[in-house]
């Protein structure tokens, strides 16, 4: 059962949570010290230690408290409006919208996977789930008659997943607005993620109709 805190309480483990994701981020598990997120977050070294006890309890709830990674699985499936090229468009943006806001903790998984098992874990589950809930996601819609009964979900999802990490992944190396040439904006760039998707899986009957 989860602890229960105080808004005081809470408010100070937010702030040495969230000084955490950027001292580890920039450093690494290995170089940074709880001293040097203590002072990012305001607080006094034993502060820190009264809330984790340790750097490696630290790092274990800071990864455990980003629920916000294994909403975006629960958002594929209940997000589901029966208008796929709607909801393909929607679900780009929302992984796009996720993955800026998280990109220093997506930058920690990276830089440590080799080195740590909890950040290994963490990415291979967490790939995993997104990877089901996006095959789960065509496979509704296989059934709903609006994409080829022939598409391989699995392979789609992938796909999709693939281009979509790709995109943070180039956010990582070169920054906001470097990555893309002067002549396509972020706009145009995922409007043609959703024609990608939908040119290469929508049933022809139903786009007649439609």
């Amino acid at each position: 059962m989860e602890k229960k805190y105080s808004p005081r309480v809470k408010r100070t483990r937010e702030k040495i949570l969230q000084s955490a994701v950027e001292v580890f981020s920039q450093k690494g598990f290995q170089a940074s010290t709880i001293r040097e997120i203590a002072r990012l977050a305001g607080v006094n070294d034993l502060t820190v230690y009264r809330h984790f006890e340790s750097k490696e309890k630290l790092f274990n709830e800071m990864f455990r408290r980003h629920s916000l990674f294994t909403e975006i699985s629960e958002y594929i499936v209940q997000g589901i409006s029966d208008d796929f090229e709607r909801d393909i468009r929607l679900i780009i943006r929302t992984f796009i919208t996720v993955f800026k806001k998280e990109l220093p903790l997506i930058k920690l998984l990276l830089s440590e996977a080799e080195k740590m098992k909890e950040c290994r874990n963490y990415t291979f589950l967490f790939t995993k789930n997104i990877i089901e809930a996006l095959t789960s996601f065509f496979e509704y819609y296989k059934l709903a008659g609006q994409i080829r009964r022939d598409v391989n979900s699995h392979a789609v999802a992938s796909g999709l997943y693939s281009i979509l990490f790709a995109r943070v992944y180039a956010l990582i190396l070169y920054g906001e607005g470097k990555q893309n040439s002067a002549t396509i904006t972020e706009e145009e760039l995922m409007e043609g993620w959703v024609d990608l998707f939908v040119a290469g899986t929508v049933n022809s009957e139903y786009s007649y109709a439609k």
